[in-house]
């Protein structure tokens, strides 16, 4: 999808072979900053990214470019969910750089995502660390609202 916004072209496009360079260095980008809880280990952005080149039901991925350049990355995944009643996409990651923001990059995403799944899911779930207000912001813009739920995992280890 292309779209001019704020006298810029922006590109959201699905991941391609040639993008494992630029994924890897904006994921770890991501995964340095204060908007995540933690950082995650290299082979799981490397695991990931294949994951979006796979015919995989459970993952997809996209580079979001401005006026050429790459300036981000989102990330997607699937599941069913009794409580919506239906298919949930997860915005597992939704990254842009600081020196693209304010230039109609997330809002040519949220465009295309909601083009393209409103008519099949019944939800849209994300995660955001509490300080990070801009996000928190953004997301309330686009209809997401916070649910009070206490959020825990169980990692398993890796064989």
């Amino acid at each position: 999808m292309q779209k001019q916004n704020h006298n810029h072209t922006i590109v959201v496009r699905d991941f391609t072979v040639c993008d494992s360079d630029v994924f890897l260095a904006l994921a770890n980008e991501f995964y340095s900053s204060p908007a995540v809880c933690h950082s995650v280990p290299q082979r799981h952005i490397e695991l990931t990214f294949n994951e979006c080149l796979s015919d995989s039901p459970f993952a997809r991925g996209f580079i979001l470019e401005c006026d050429g350049s790459p300036a981000g990355f989102a990330l997607l995944s699937f599941m069913h969910s009794l409580e919506s009643g239906g298919r949930v996409v997860l915005l597992e990651d939704l990254y842009v750089q600081e020196a693209f923001r304010g230039k109609g990059i997330v809002s040519a995403f949220f465009k295309k995502l909601f083009a393209e799944y409103d008519s099949k899911v019944t939800r849209y779930k994300l995660e955001v660390t509490k300080d990070n207000t801009n996000a928190i912001d953004i997301y309330k813009h686009y209809g997401f609202e916070i649910l009070e739920y206490i959020e825990m995992v169980k990692e398993m280890p890796k064989g």
